[in-house]
C-alpha cells in the first residue's frame, strides 16, 4: 500500500517544463504553438478522476502564467498544440516570445 501511494505521488510531483515553438502565426483566430512528439503522461486509473486534464499542466508566456480560458489544448497525432485565443491578447505572439508548458508532459523520442 505504501509503495502504491509513493508511486501515485511520484506521478503527480514530477512536473516537466518544456519550450513550445511557434507553429501557425497566420491563423485568423489563434496563435498556435506546438510541442513535437509529446503527450500528457498516463496517469494511474485511481488518479484520473481527481486530476482533470486542464489541471495537469500550466502555460507561461515570457514568465507570465496564462489562464486556461485564454487557450485551447489539443493532442494532434504525436504533437501537443496550444492554441492561444488572439481575441484574449492585447499583443501578437511571435517566435521571440518564450512559451513554456509545465506539468504532466512526456516527450516521446
Amino acid at each position: 500500500m505504501i509503495k502504491e501511494l509513493r508511486d501515485l505521488l511520484r506521478q503527480i510531483q514530477e512536473p516537466d517544463t518544456t519550450t513550445l515553438v511557434e507553429y501557425d502565426s497566420k491563423h485568423p483566430t489563434f496563435h498556435i504553438w506546438r510541442l513535437e512528439n509529446a503527450r500528457l503522461k498516463d496517469l494511474d486509473l485511481k488518479l484520473r478522476e481527481f486530476r482533470p486534464e486542464h489541471a495537469r499542466f500550466d502555460i507561461f508566456i515570457n514568465g507570465q502564467y496564462i489562464l486556461e480560458q485564454d487557450y485551447i489544448f489539443e493532442q494532434v497525432g504525436s504533437d501537443i498544440l496550444i492554441k492561444f485565443k488572439k481575441a484574449n491578447f492585447a499583443y501578437t505572439l511571435d517566435s521571440n516570445d518564450k512559451v513554456l508548458i509545465k506539468g504532466d508532459i512526456q516527450i516521446d523520442g
